[in-house]
């Protein structure tokens, strides 16, 4: 399982120096990916990767509970409203409700996820000077230490982390 880690950083010297030394743990047998950055304001920093909008919001926890919520939603239409014609008409509706059940409350669920920010991290965010700078790295549980303790010996806080869901359906 792999986890995102959030720090602040004291500046953009410190999150290049973070970058190269997290580039040479990745080289060795940890697996570290990333790191991200924004600023303050969420904006990206120049010359440094920026931070995609799943990582800082419950956009991939509310995506998957809609799919289960939505092939229910689906599954329930079809009981109550039925196809007469016969009883593969009937699971055959079922299959396709429910796929497009669950279709739509993925789109709803991440559009809906979207809107609201991790609410530890929002506060940190809140709290930060304008020369900070927030990053994201993902990494595994064998290297999530050292990680951490890497970024600890540059000056940088350590604000949060979270299990990530769906680690291999984003930031390649």
């Amino acid at each position: 399982m792999r986890t995102l880690l959030y720090f602040i950083l004291k500046d953009v010297v410190t999150a290049r120096l973070a970058q190269a030394r997290l580039g040479e743990l990745a080289n060795t047998s940890a697996l570290t990916v990333g790191p991200w950055f924004s600023q303050r304001d969420s904006q990206p920093v120049d010359g440094l990767p920026s931070i995609d909008v799943g990582q800082t919001t419950y956009r991939e926890e509310l995506a998957t509970s809609g799919i289960f919520v939505g092939a229910i939603i689906a599954a329930l239409a079809v009981l109550r409203y039925g196809v007469s014609v016969g009883t593969s008409a009937t699971a055959i509706s079922y299959v396709g409700a429910m796929t497009l059940g669950a279709m739509t409350g993925w789109w709803v669920g991440g559009l809906v996820g979207t809107r609201i920010g991790r609410l530890g991290l929002r506060r940190q965010k809140a709290q930060m000077t304008p020369d900070q700078l927030l990053m994201i790295s993902s990494c595994d549980s064998n290297s999530k230490e050292s990680t951490k303790q890497l970024i600890h010996e540059l000056g940088g806080v350590a604000i949060d982390e979270h299990n990530d869901l769906m680690p291999n359906l984003r930031w390649a």
